[in-house]
Protein backbone atom coordinates (compact mmCIF):
# COMPACT_ATOMS: atom_id res chain seq x y z
CA UNK A 1 0.00 0.00 0.00
CA UNK A 2 3.05 2.35 1.11
CA UNK A 3 4.57 2.23 -3.02
CA UNK A 4 0.78 3.07 -4.57
CA UNK A 5 0.63 6.04 -2.09
CA UNK A 6 3.93 6.94 -2.94
CA UNK A 7 3.16 6.45 -6.44
CA UNK A 8 0.04 8.67 -6.04
CA UNK A 9 1.78 11.81 -4.13
CA UNK A 10 4.53 11.29 -7.40
CA UNK A 11 2.07 11.98 -10.01
CA UNK A 12 0.06 14.77 -8.31
CA UNK A 13 3.62 16.47 -7.66
CA UNK A 14 4.02 15.91 -11.28
CA UNK A 15 0.41 16.98 -12.27
CA UNK A 16 1.30 20.58 -10.37
CA UNK A 17 4.70 21.15 -12.49
CA UNK A 18 3.24 19.42 -16.07
CA UNK A 19 -0.60 19.52 -15.48
CA UNK A 20 -0.88 22.30 -18.08
CA UNK A 21 0.73 20.44 -20.67
CA UNK A 22 -2.48 18.04 -20.42
CA UNK A 23 -5.17 18.36 -23.05
CA UNK A 24 -8.19 20.40 -20.95
CA UNK A 25 -10.67 16.83 -20.76
CA UNK A 26 -7.30 14.90 -19.49
CA UNK A 27 -6.84 17.43 -16.84
CA UNK A 28 -10.50 17.42 -15.82
CA UNK A 29 -10.62 13.61 -15.52
CA UNK A 30 -6.90 13.78 -13.45
CA UNK A 31 -8.12 16.20 -11.46
CA UNK A 32 -11.57 14.33 -10.52
CA UNK A 33 -9.69 10.96 -10.16
CA UNK A 34 -6.75 12.05 -8.16
CA UNK A 35 -7.46 15.34 -6.41
CA UNK A 36 -10.93 14.85 -6.01
CA UNK A 37 -10.99 10.65 -5.59
CA UNK A 38 -14.01 9.84 -7.63
CA UNK A 39 -14.27 6.10 -8.73
CA UNK A 40 -13.79 5.52 -12.31
CA UNK A 41 -17.18 4.68 -12.56
CA UNK A 42 -18.11 8.12 -11.24
CA UNK A 43 -16.19 9.80 -13.77
CA UNK A 44 -17.59 8.00 -16.54
CA UNK A 45 -21.15 8.72 -15.57
CA UNK A 46 -20.31 12.37 -14.82
CA UNK A 47 -18.67 13.09 -18.41
CA UNK A 48 -20.66 10.02 -19.86
CA UNK A 49 -18.27 8.28 -21.32
CA UNK A 50 -16.97 4.47 -20.84
CA UNK A 51 -15.27 3.29 -17.91
CA UNK A 52 -12.60 2.12 -20.26
CA UNK A 53 -12.40 5.88 -21.80
CA UNK A 54 -11.43 7.09 -18.29
CA UNK A 55 -8.82 4.58 -17.46
CA UNK A 56 -7.32 5.40 -20.85
CA UNK A 57 -7.65 9.01 -20.44
CA UNK A 58 -5.93 8.79 -16.86
CA UNK A 59 -3.21 6.26 -17.62
CA UNK A 60 -2.08 8.00 -20.51
CA UNK A 61 -2.05 11.36 -18.62
CA UNK A 62 0.37 9.44 -16.11
CA UNK A 63 2.06 8.26 -18.52
CA UNK A 64 2.52 11.88 -20.45
CA UNK A 65 3.27 13.16 -16.98
CA UNK A 66 6.41 10.66 -16.79
CA UNK A 67 7.55 11.40 -19.77
CA UNK A 68 7.86 15.24 -18.87
CA UNK A 69 9.58 14.73 -16.10
CA UNK A 70 11.93 12.39 -17.69
CA UNK A 71 13.20 14.86 -20.44
CA UNK A 72 12.82 17.88 -18.39
CA UNK A 73 14.44 16.53 -14.68
CA UNK A 74 12.01 19.76 -13.44
CA UNK A 75 11.02 17.24 -10.02
CA UNK A 76 13.96 15.98 -9.03
CA UNK A 77 15.73 19.53 -9.30
CA UNK A 78 13.29 20.82 -7.01
CA UNK A 79 13.90 17.50 -4.33
CA UNK A 80 17.59 18.47 -4.58
CA UNK A 81 16.65 22.31 -3.66
CA UNK A 82 15.22 21.18 -1.24
CA UNK A 83 17.05 19.36 0.28
CA UNK A 84 20.14 21.82 -0.27
CA UNK A 85 17.76 24.75 1.50
CA UNK A 86 17.58 21.95 4.29
CA UNK A 87 21.51 21.86 4.38
CA UNK A 88 21.58 25.84 4.58
CA UNK A 89 19.39 25.88 7.89
CA UNK A 90 22.30 23.48 9.28
CA UNK A 91 25.21 24.89 11.54
CA UNK A 92 28.61 23.66 10.09
CA UNK A 93 28.84 25.73 6.85
CA UNK A 94 32.32 24.50 6.03
CA UNK A 95 31.00 21.04 6.02
CA UNK A 96 27.38 21.32 4.29
CA UNK A 97 29.02 24.08 1.66
CA UNK A 98 30.96 20.31 0.75
CA UNK A 99 27.57 18.28 0.82
CA UNK A 100 25.76 20.98 -0.84
CA UNK A 101 28.28 20.57 -4.11
CA UNK A 102 27.88 16.75 -4.20
CA UNK A 103 23.91 17.24 -3.96
CA UNK A 104 23.88 19.68 -6.61
CA UNK A 105 26.54 17.43 -9.04
CA UNK A 106 24.83 15.20 -11.30
CA UNK A 107 26.24 12.58 -13.65
CA UNK A 108 23.72 13.92 -16.18
CA UNK A 109 24.21 17.58 -15.82
CA UNK A 110 20.84 17.99 -15.71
Amino acid sequence: MGDNMDKNIEISMLYDIYGKLLTNRQQEIFEEYYLYNLSLREIAENKKISYQAVRDSIKASETALENFESVTHTLELREKMNKAYDLCDEADLNEQRDKLKKLLKSEDDI
